[in-house]
Order: structure tokens, then C-alpha cells, then sequence
């Protein structure tokens, strides 16, 4: 999926471990927590290639990254924070929230145009702020957010996207470190798990996700990009009245 519609993997991996978690015996008021948290760990790590892949293209602006980066450290660590405060419901609803407003933005067909770039350092690190929170708060890796942004911005698509990838990595790792130390005492009893990251569900996510990708992106190419935007609008609304729906309404 992630190389088929060219996302992060947060809207992925987070819906999979809340059916999974469960399953294998995570208590319940843990599960959003540790869902979220090893999705940042697995996004720290497949950002690194999808970086290099942009890097090798010359599509990564890095000049952007010097007021961006600190930005997006400061508001992960500021998300992953928050997150460790709310429970798990509540959670549950900022991640569904999330999908949905992206699906809703996807199905609008809504196209950022480009605009002047913006010489304004501060607002860039304001901006980045507000990314790393949104994206530590739902365990994504940004670009759906940093994206129309940077093009808004004067950035084009191509430069936009190859930079949004290279700074899901500060997010994610940010990201990964604040849930690691609000979980650190709560998760002591789980086997395999270091604060709110639980290490067999990042292993084989990773590596299964680092071998099929490149099929999900061959086979983009032979799909049109307004399908693309449908199909994984479709898959988010689906996702989340899931989600809602095994969480609360089939609740007895």
C-alpha cells in the first residue's frame, strides 16, 4: 500500500495493530498507545530509504530542513507527550479524526496551487511544529500535512514531496523516543516491548514492508493518479468506521 499510494504507513500500520494487539494479549488501554508508538519506529526507519530514493533524484530541498527540522523534533516530543496523556478512546478519535479529514481531502480532488516561497524562516518552524504534534499524536509520518504546505509555499510538487519524505524521519524518531519514555514504566510487564514501541510488530513490519514496496510502486504506474486518491480515500473511511465500530458500537 505504501508504495502503491505513496504514504508513510501510519494509516496502515495503526488500524492493523489495534485488531492485532489485542489478540495476543496487550491489555486494552494500551493498545492505541502501543499502535501508535511502534508506527513511528517502523516510519523512522522506511523514511531512511524513501529519504535516499528522493535524495538521489535531487528532490529533497534540504536548505528548507535547517527551520523545519527543529520544528517538527520540538512538536513530535510535544505530541508524543500528549499522547501519553490521553487514553486510549480519546486516542482513538484524534486517529480517526485524522483519516477521515484526509479522506475528505483526497475525494475534494483539491490540488494546492503553487504559490511564492516564503522567505520567513519562523513560519516554517511554526508550521513544522504543528506537523510533528499531528503526526505523533496518529503515528503518521507527516507528508499529508507538510506536502500542500510546502507547494502553497512556492515549492514544486516533485521538490515538495522528496522533502516532506526526508523529514518524516526527525518525526518519527522524535516521535518514537517520546513514546518510548512515557511507556517506559507502564509497559514493564509486556514481553518485547520498550515503553510504548513493541518490537515483533516493528521487525516484521519493516521487513515485509521493505521487500513488497516496490511492487506497490511498479504497480502505480499502471494507475491513474485520480484512482490512487480514491481508492486510499475509500480505504481510510473504511478503516475508521472499523475502527469506531469494533471499539464502540459492537460494545454489548
Amino acid at each position: 500500500m505504501a508504495g502503491l499510494l505513496g504514504i508513510g504507513g501510519g494509516f496502515i500500520i495503526v488500524p492493523l495493530l489495534l485488531i492485532i494487539l489485542p489478540q495476543i494479549g496487550i491489555e486494552q488501554q494500551l493498545v492505541t498507545h502501543i499502535a501508535v508508538g511502534t508506527s513511528l519506529m517502523c516510519i523512522s526507519i522506511t523514511s531512511l530509504s524513501s529519504s535516499f530514493a528522493h535524495n538521489q533524484k535531487n528532490a529533497i530541498n534540504w536548505a528548507l530542513l535547517r527551520p523545519i527540522v527543529p520544528g517538527l523534533v520540538i512538536g513530535a516530543l510535544v505530541g508524543s507527550a500528549v499522547a501519553g496523556i490521553l487514553q486510549g478512546p480519546i486516542l482513538i478519535l484524534v486517529f480517526v479524526s485524522g483519516a477521515l479529514i484526509t479522506a475528505v481531502y483526497l475525494l475534494s480532488g483539491h490540488k494546492t496551487k503553487q504559490g511564492n516561497v516564503s522567505t520567513s524562516s519562523f513560519i516554517y518552524f511554526l508550521y513544522a511544529n504543528f506537523t510533528g504534534i499531528v503526526s505523533a499524536l496518529i503515528g503518521i509520518g507527516g507528508g499529508s500535512i507538510l506536502v500542500p504546505f510546502l507547494v502553497y509555499k512556492g515549492q514544486a510538487m516533485v521538490k515538495a514531496v522528496g522533502t516532506a519524505a526526508a523529514c518524516g524521519f526527525p518525526i518519527a524518531v522524535a516521535g518514537s523516543l517520546g513514546f518510548i519514555y512515557e511507556g517506559w514504566q507502564v509497559t514493564e510487564s509486556i514481553e518485547y516491548a520498550t515503553g510504548y514501541i513493541y518490537w515483533p510488530a516493528f521487525l516484521g513490519i519493516v521487513i515485509f514492508s521493505t521487500l513488497t514496496a516496490p511492487l506497490g510502486a511498479k504497480t502505480a504506474h499502471y494507475i491513474l493518479e485520480s484512482y490512487l486518491r480514491v481508492i486510499f480515500a475509500i480505504f481510510l473511511i473504511l478503516t475508521s468506521g472499523q475502527i469506531l465500530y469494533s471499539q464502540w458500537l459492537s460494545s454489548p
